[in-house]
């Protein structure tokens, strides 16, 4: 695998955006009632409606971006009323699509709407129809054009308004950053290198040194990261390779926390006093952990160590193997709760390097392996639990006839009563898109550990995982993702591989899930 070595540069760390306010605002298909005078996006039995965004690029100076969102603000249901009519529990998905000059359209990216009176920050990722404008060539100026809509099940009163504010178009700057993609979901278990292992620096005391934990003894260390500022450390004075083992000196320049102080936060009480409080767990989102952390590239001097055997493999799945193997269009839907959504990995918090969550990771690389074209839709929604997905999955999955789907849930029901339905709720939803969609063929996947300090422990997510492997039907794999960090923490520190401190992967654990997923859906001669 030849490896592609970070920029010494600290700046291109920094989230660099340059915004393009919308250059024109378009209403599509039909007039709703009640909402005539609004931006509405409805999707109702009968009445559709939409909006096209364009956008001039001309303004980014650059040819490609890493990261391209569009920010929509809130996406507020409006409370019509139809005689006879009331609103049911399922929702749609919100998809934007490019439009080509010839009125085609491509799925740029999606989000599942969600619950309740409204969907807050609706924000979309559409790096790669951005960098697909973006290569245009010939004459004029370079445009985008955006279809956004509310897709799936059509349902009584699933009328929703754009944000007042307008929408706006944000790229990053690509300075400093390499599209190293293809070496993020190489297996870390085989191979010459081990590319960008994540590490967190924990110290007991100031001023001591801090051995950092790697999957394996290092022959040669080939660079050290640090990510919240994109420094390339130094060897000798940041770093020294130890008799296999990367120790980090008393007076490096990496960022190595000291355990009472990381593990301290701020708690105010009834009179709105600010004490800190020591625990054992501490929860942060965004950027945090990701600015503590930092990426190690190395050859390992043995391979002393691997994961659980995969449990799958593509002959597990007939169809999509048939799909593959023929270049023919094949239809994905990422099926979760936030770990699926990609909650912590650095595209969605707009970080460096911008590393896409797992189930984009998988869908690159099945169109890279077999050369066919793989349609993704992610309509994994934070706080999903497969209990509440079963109300969803006619019309978030099913209606669109998917051939495989990626199903991933577990994290949000550890509790007891969710737990023990979990198996059930499970096999619920794979029975409801059958029936719209009996050829679609599933992935389950379980659920990363949870923070082990937290005071249920790791039984109910094992538990979880065993009820989930428990699913044995044609047409459906399974991948032990939980058995696979509980393998890791064997060598690796739990803050080593989580985005949030308590419930979420960072980058180097969503390559993980995406390794683990390609171990079933690639042959087993490709790498």
């Amino acid at each position: 695998m030849a490896v592609t070595l970070a920029a010494a540069s600290a700046a291109h760390a920094a989230s660099s955006f340059v915004p393009l306010p919308v250059a024109r605002v378009t209403k599509t298909g039909q007039s709703v009632p009640g909402a005539e005078s609004r931006g509405v996006l409805a999707n109702e039995p009968g009445c559709a409606a939409g909006v096209t965004l364009e956008f001039d690029l001309a303004s980014f100076a650059f040819g490609q971006t890493p990261c391209a969102r569009l920010k929509l603000g809130d996406l507020e249901k409006i409370p019509v009323k139809r005689p006879g009519q009331s609103a049911g529990v399922a929702r749609g998905a919100l998809h934007v699509l490019a439009v080509a000059p010839d009125g085609a359209e491509t799925l740029a990216g999606s989000l599942p709407v969600k619950p309740g009176g409204t969907n807050k920050n609706c924000v979309v990722d559409i790096t790669d129809a951005v960098n697909a404008a973006l290569a245009q060539t010939g004459g004029g100026t370079k445009k985008i054009r955006l279809a956004a809509r509310i897709t799936g099940a059509p349902l009584p009163l699933e009328v929703y308004a754009l944000a007042d504010d307008v929408p706006v178009l944000e790229l990053a700057s690509p300075e400093g950053w390499t599209d190293d993609w293809r070496e993020r979901v190489a297996p870390v278990t085989g191979g010459p290198v081990v590319y960008r292992e994540a590490c967190l620096a924990l110290a007991g005391k100031r001023d001591t040194e801090v051995v950092l934990s790697l999957l394996y003894p290092a022959k040669k260390i080939i660079e050290v990261v640090r990510l919240g500022t994109g420094e390339k450390l130094r060897e000798g004075a940041d770093w020294i390779l130890r008799e296999g083992k990367l120790v980090l000196p008393a007076s490096t320049a990496a960022p190595v926390q000291v355990a009472d102080e990381f593990f301290l936060s701020e708690r105010k009480d009834k009179q709105g006093n600010i004490t800190l409080v020591r625990s054992p767990v501490k929860l942060k989102e965004g950027g945090w952990y990701h600015e503590r952390q930092m990426e190690v590239t190395y050859e390992p001097a043995a391979r002393d160590w691997r994961w659980p055997a995969a449990l799958s493999g593509i002959d597990d799945l007939p169809r999509t193997k048939r799909l593959l193997a023929a270049k023919a269009p094949l239809s994905v839907i990422v099926f979760g709760d936030s770990i699926s959504a990609g909650f912590n990995c650095s595209r969605l918090d707009g970080l460096w390097p911008y590393q896409q969550a797992y189930g984009e990771l998988v869908a690159r690389e099945l169109r890279r392996v077999y050369g066919a074209p793989v349609t993704l839709m992610n309509h994994a929604r934070a706080g999903g639990t497969s209990g509440h997905a079963a109300t969803q999955a006619d019309a978030q999955v099913a209606w669109f006839k998917p051939d495989l789907v990626l199903l991933a849930f577990g994290m949000n029901e550890r509790n007891e009563e969710r737990r023990v339905a979990h198996r059930e709720n499970m096999e619920k939803i794979i029975d409801i898109v059958r029936a719209r969609s009996p050829e679609t063929e599933f992935v389950i996947i379980t659920p990363m550990l949870n923070n082990s300090n937290q005071p249920a422990g790791l039984e109910p997510v094992k538990f979880i995982r065993d009820e989930a492997l428990k699913i044995r039907r044609p047409g459906i794999a399974r991948v032990d993702l939980t058995g696979t960090e509980i393998a890791m923490l064997e060598r690796k520190n739990y803050l080593d591989l989580s985005g949030n401190g308590v419930n979420h992967p960072n980058d180097f654990l969503h390559r993980i899930y995406a390794m683990r997923v390609l171990e079933v859906l690639l042959p087993r001669n490709k790498p």
